[in-house]
């Protein structure tokens, strides 16, 4: 939920989303979700909380937030002058990214959540901004060169690709298991038995088949009682079995509407709502526009 004072856009290109939020942002705290890409955001102004895992962690301006795909968190301003800059990214785009760099692990996943002060990842998302949305004022594909704001002389040209290569190259090599896989990601999950349903879940997302999924299957799998799988599972996830699958799906539609020519309503029934509004609906609650401005984005 966006408060109305905050000013927000979206820019988007082949794998990966970007957006730029500031303004006053008032104390609305989000409500639990996740994203099917992974994000980085950059604290530009301002002080906020963001919960994941069961932890609080405070960020102010410098820091960074790193969030795995499908890793639960909520988030909440502290003040009310607040900026920051999140980029989402799809992780085909992260494995095409370690296989160039010849890294053992290609589905690599992020050890820390909080980096702090952090001023040059910061402003390298900033000039990613900045170059992303100059080739979108000027109506012009991302592969033309634009110019590198933080390059005195201006003489260097860099493309919106390199830019995205250069954050994506930095935060992956200094907060993932990129070049050591056995390090603990912090998607983890705390109960083998709710991690056992989480992977379950997962997987029936790959097959597609998320919509036929029961309350009572998934406690059968995780060899619990439905009782206490529902405690446990809100406990160490973050949210509850329903709302997770919920936006799983969500996910699901929301990739389908970058990577398919499919009508939004197709979409919506593949995913398992009854029709387009309530899909529609849902849909903007949980990435802030509707299906339509999201397919606008462009493909991934």
């Amino acid at each position: 939920m966006r408060p109305r004072d905050i000013a927000a856009a979206f820019y988007g290109g082949p794998g990966f989303t970007l957006y730029h939020a500031y303004g006053r942002h008032g104390k609305v705290p989000q409500s639990p979700h996740f994203h099917g890409e992974y994000l980085i955001c950059a604290q530009i102004r301002g002080h906020e909380a963001c919960r994941v895992g069961g932890r609080t962690l405070e960020f102010f301006a410098g820091d960074l937030v790193l969030i795995n795909p499908e890793q639960v968190h909520t988030g909440n301003a502290r003040g009310e002058d607040v900026e920051y800059v999140s980029l989402y990214v799809d992780r085909e785009t992260v494995a095409r990214l370690a296989e160039e760099l010849g890294a053992p692990n290609r589905t690599p996943e992020f050890t820390v959540i909080r980096a702090e002060r952090r001023r040059d990842l910061t402003d390298s998302l900033l000039r990613l901004l900045d170059l992303v949305r100059s080739a979108s004022d000027q109506g012009e594909g991302r592969d033309r060169p634009a110019r590198d704001p933080t390059d005195g002389d201006a003489k260097m040209d860099v493309t919106v690709e390199e830019a995205l290569h250069r954050v994506l190259a930095d935060a992956f090599a200094s907060f993932s298991n990129l070049r050591h896989p056995r390090l603990l990601s912090t998607r983890r999950v705390g109960h083998r038995h709710i991690a056992r349903a989480v992977d379950y879940i997962r997987e029936l997302s790959r097959v597609g088949r998320l919509e036929t999924v029961t309350l009572d299957e998934l406690a059968n799998v995780a060899g619990l009682s439905k009782y206490h799988f529902l405690r446990e599972f809100d406990r160490y996830v973050g949210m509850t079995p329903g709302g997770y699958l919920r936006t799983m799906r969500l996910c699901h539609a929301a990739r389908l509407l970058r990577t398919t020519d499919r009508s939004i309503a197709e979409i919506a029934q593949t995913v398992g709502f009854a029709d387009h509004p309530s899909f529609s609906r849902a849909f903007r609650r949980a990435f802030g526009m509707p299906p339509s401005a999201y397919r606008a984005l462009g493909p991934l």
